[in-house]
């Protein structure tokens, strides 16, 4: 079936398991579901984890958003280890001329008779086709974004509405698919209203998938480490064990700080979502863009440590996470875009002042003035400026919250 993507046993166990540990274990605070979702990367398995993010997206979205029959019908699926069902949840946003900019996407829907959508154009970039996935369209002739509810499969079980042009060639992430799909006429069901789709995509989509990206990161960033380790204290070179030889030492000391420092702005990123802090929309993309940065450079410091078996796929997971850590960094928004978005965030003086707050509960001490005093004069930066700057901004925040 052209609308279908089938699994090797072992991914869709893999997907139970994990369905499992986050669904059916009772109810999970969100530290506790992301701290899972972090040891799952210790595997180096991005292919299972974006999996999890995309399914993640898609329950918070319908829990808040969706019909009462969707909710009846589709979350304790979405929930479930059933192999047709566990961890199957997708995004079909990006289109090809698109990119970040999702308001420049071409795929239009029209409103049937009965009240749902007919969906026409191309995706470019289709995480996890399943079961059940989040869409974006231009809503009639107008350039207003919506955003829609797919199904798979259309009452009767055929094939609602759209074919997979091909598989994408991505060097990482290689236990799911990643695909192009063309709507011809799909049956969609529109989420909110009309003029709330970028909104929503956003604050209750993309904002679950940039954290679980920066979990991913901290899961990558932490075998790194561990194998760096591993490999120092066993390795002998020079009649001593790597780990006793000062350049090592230092350098593993260093990798275990940055990774330190990864790991306290992570879990106060989540205290700031958990508690409803003003600031947690300017921590989720900052924690994006900051750990997933620092999570390539964790798993090549561990590959340039070991040497050659650093490199070898049969040896260790460094290779893979160092694929899936590239991904990672690329998926859902740019470095600069996602920097603008917290630096945008940080500009809102009530934004910027539970920042600064929660900081100095972090570190003990007040601090914040070079912080406060970039943000203050950055609301004068034309735009030019502000693409230039809006990065340093972000870094200033990052290092002010891990000091």
């Amino acid at each position: 079936m052209k609308g279908e993507v089938r699994y090797c046993p072992e991914q869709i166990e893999a997907r139970r398991l994990l369905a499992r540990a986050i669904y059916q274990e009772g109810e999970l605070s969100l530290t506790e579901r992301m701290t899972r979702a972090v040891l799952a990367n210790y595997c180096g398995e991005g292919g299972i984890t974006c999996p999890l993010a995309m399914t993640e997206g898609l329950i918070g979205l319908l829990e808040k958003r969706g019909t009462a029959e969707q909710k009846k019908n589709l979350l304790p699926k979405l929930r479930s280890d059933e192999p047709e069902w566990a961890l199957t949840g997708g995004q079909f946003v990006t289109e090809r001329q698109g990119g970040s900019n999702v308001a420049a996407n071409e795929t239009r829907a029209t409103q049937r008779k009965d009240g749902t959508w007919s969906l026409k154009g191309l995706k470019w970039f289709c995480s996890n086709p399943g079961e059940a996935w989040v869409t974006t369209a231009k809503v009639g002739e107008t350039g207003v974004v919506g955003l829609f509810l797919v199904r798979r499969t259309a009452k009767g079980g055929k094939l609602n509405g759209h074919r997979i042009v091909r598989l994408k060639p991505i060097g990482g992430t290689r236990g799911k698919a990643t695909v192009e799909v063309e709507y011809d006429g799909a049956a969609a069901e529109l989420i909110g209203k009309p003029r709330e789709g970028l909104v929503i995509l956003v604050n209750e989509v993309l904002s679950v998938s940039r954290l679980h990206v920066a979990a991913a990161a901290l899961g990558f960033a932490g075998r790194a480490v561990l194998e760096a380790r591993a490999w120092a204290n066993w390795r002998e070179a020079y009649g001593k064990q790597l780990a006793d030889i000062p350049s090592v030492r230092a350098r593993l000391e260093s990798m275990s700080g940055l990774h330190a420092r990864m790991v306290v702005a992570f879990y106060t990123g989540l205290a700031a979502l958990e508690d409803g802090g003003a600031d947690a929309d300017a921590l989720v993309p900052l924690l994006k863009t900051a750990i997933s940065r620092r999570s390539s450079v964790l798993v090549r410091e561990a590959q340039l440590l070991i040497g050659g078996h650093g490199i070898l796929d049969d040896f260790s997971p460094l290779n893979r996470l160092a694929d899936d850590a590239l991904v990672n960094e690329i998926w859902e928004g740019t470095h600069p875009v996602l920097a603008g978005h917290a630096a945008k965030a940080l500009r809102r003086p009530a934004t910027l002042e539970a920042f600064l707050a929660r900081a100095a509960e972090q570190s003990g001490r007040k601090a914040g003035k070079e912080l406060s005093r970039l943000v203050e004069s950055s609301k004068e930066w034309d735009d030019e400026q502000r693409s230039l700057g809006d990065e340093r901004i972000a870094e200033a925040a990052y290092a002010l919250l891990t000091e």
